[in-house]
């Protein structure tokens, strides 16, 4: 399919669906923005209007409590200076992840001794994912392990890899209602297990299930740590997101 083609499936799939259109139960669409989880992932706005925008979407945010607001850019369809006013008001630049996709026909993975993969169904299975995540992202993970095992029995299934019975590895899996992708989030390797070939087989895993659930393809949002393992497997480059996060607690 045409990178163009492509990058339009994936906007309607993911970012912002049609007028008329029936909803995923987590977004809330305006003419201005499309919010998902109370991120902002999608903007039809022009440079007279960023101020007004931006400040009605913090109100937004704050009126329901939120702690912070992520304003989410695409490098395919980032407004000119959207960015400095979003910085300007306060939000902070995270790191630029490359959006990587490819077919969902990826197949099954080689078999590696010792190791054991198992999507998640029990509290002390969460609890181990929970202390992967805390292993790998620090302070930035927020959830709790009983907040994590309802996600993973519910619309995100996490799957959790052991070698030799100690949890090394895991990942989840998104499907946005109406969409032809799965997206693979939430990749996270125990520092002291990486770069032995663990996290792969966590990907097929994750690609295994999205082509049982109809996905089309699958996608992620690479940070340079997982970007080499995913392009080994097909992944391609689609575009770049760069998260802007506004934290009201500060």
């Amino acid at each position: 399919m045409p990178i163009a083609q492509l990058l339009s499936t994936f906007d309607l799939g993911q970012r912002r669906k049609p007028p008329g259109a029936t909803l995923p139960s987590n977004w809330a669409q305006t003419q201005r923005v499309t919010r998902d989880h109370g991120q902002i992932i999608w903007q039809d706005v022009a440079p007279p209007a960023y101020e007004e925008t931006i400040a009605a979407e913090l109100a937004v945010a704050r009126a329901v409590g939120a702690e912070d607001l992520e304003w989410k850019l695409y490098s395919h369809d980032e407004p000119m200076g959207l960015a400095a006013a979003l910085e300007a008001a306060g939000f902070e630049c995270q790191p630029t992840e490359t959006i990587l996709v490819r077919t969902s026909d990826l197949g099954p993975a080689a078999p590696v001794p010792g190791l054991e993969i198992a999507r998640i169904q029990t509290l002390e299975e969460a609890a181990h994912c929970f202390n992967l995540a805390l292993q790998a992202f620090g302070n930035n993970w927020d959830k709790t392990p009983e907040e994590l095992l309802a996600r993973a029995l519910g619309s995100e299934p996490f799957w959790l890899a052991r070698f030799e019975g100690q949890p090394v590895s895991m990942g989840r899996l998104t499907r946005t209602q109406g969409s032809d992708f799965g997206g693979l989030y939430g990749g996270a390797s125990h520092p002291d297990f990486r770069r032995r070939g663990f996290y792969r087989p966590v990907v097929h895993a994750r690609v295994q299930a999205a082509a049982q659930m109809g996905c089309k393809w699958v996608f992620s949002e690479a940070l340079p740590t997982s970007e080499p393992i995913l392009r080994a497997l097909g992944f391609e480059t689609l575009s770049q997101v760069t998260g802007y996060l506004y934290r009201f607690g500060d």
